[in-house]
């Protein structure tokens, strides 16, 4: 079987599928939810279209093999392709240099994306070893593995969807853009979120900023605070609540000083506010931990 549809125009590619192979549809918002008719197999998919790009993401099975063909050459509408597989393969016609689409596409589990081209530098070299690169970075397959974690039964998951292929969109056009050569290895990452968090031990009693923190252990403030939540568990801020609390908590067990003066040793120079959180945190008033 031959599955013809134009590629680069997400309305075209949309109303081929509707009209010419019968899937049924279902709009929700700026998605669109298709299914595969009975008699070609079984299998889904979610179509998000923007201002000037789209994507989507799909599973299915046709019931005999299945070639793509499109209208549309690599590179027209000024729009780059990357195709996304669920082990996290990316590719891309247009940066491998092919001129026509022509794919397999009998049993697919992935993601399309097609984005205008000239975001990004025209050096293919460069990018196809980014995107080599891309396939053994550690935060890019996470990002990837949420996407693919993520249940399209129906429309009702789109949002969701929309929102964490947009967070990759965000975190891999960023990469392109950048001059940096490699993604950080797992093991690399690791050894700065824990960077960050002997940082914030050693500094939890006075005013910290998420940036300050970001440029001591050198992550962007988006990759710290995933990391950080991940390693301890908590966001970086409710981190710094707990560190601060246990240490009212001990000062106030084992020495003489005052509700007042352990608050602002801990950064709370409001007793008011200090009891509150303290009250929050452990059920009681700092001043009824030593009754």
């Amino acid at each position: 079987m031959e599955l013809v549809l134009p590629y680069l125009e997400s309305e075209g590619f949309k109303q081929g599928l509707l009209h010419d192979y019968r899937f049924r549809h279902q709009d929700f918002l700026n998605s669109t939810f298709m299914e595969m008719p009975d008699d070609l197999g079984t299998g889904k998919l979610i179509l998000f279209s923007k201002k000037n790009f789209h994507f989507f993401r799909g599973k299915w099975n046709f019931g005999e093999e299945t070639i793509f063909h499109s209208p549309h050459k690599v590179g027209e509408n000024d729009l780059m392709d990357f195709r996304i597989s669920t082990e996290g393969k990316i590719s891309s016609n247009l940066i491998s240099g092919e001129k026509e689409f022509e794919h397999d596409t009998t049993d697919i589990d992935g993601m399309r994306i097609f984005i205008p081209k000239n975001l990004f530098p025209k050096d293919n070299g460069l990018l196809m070893e980014k995107l080599n690169n891309a396939e053994r970075n550690y935060l890019s397959q996470e990002k990837l593995k949420t996407i693919f974690d993520t249940p399209f039964e129906d429309f009702s998951g789109s949002i969701i969807l929309e929102s964490r292929i947009l967070e990759f969109l965000s975190y891999w056009i960023h990469y392109l853009l950048s001059d940096e050569k490699t993604f950080e290895s797992k093991k690399a990452f690791e050894e700065k979120i824990k960077l960050a968090k002997d940082f914030v031990d050693t500094n939890a009693f006075r005013e910290l900023a998420i940036k300050e923190i970001s440029r001591y252990c050198g992550l962007n403030n988006c990759d710290l605070k995933k990391g950080f939540k991940d390693y301890t568990q908590l966001p970086i801020r409710q981190y710094i609540i707990k560190t601060r609390m246990e240490a009212a908590r001990q000062m106030l067990l084992e020495t003489e000083k005052s509700v007042g003066e352990i608050g602002d040793s801990i950064g709370y120079c409001n007793r008011g506010h200090f009891s509150q959180l303290y009250q929050r945190y452990f059920g009681k008033l700092p001043s009824e931990e030593r009754l």
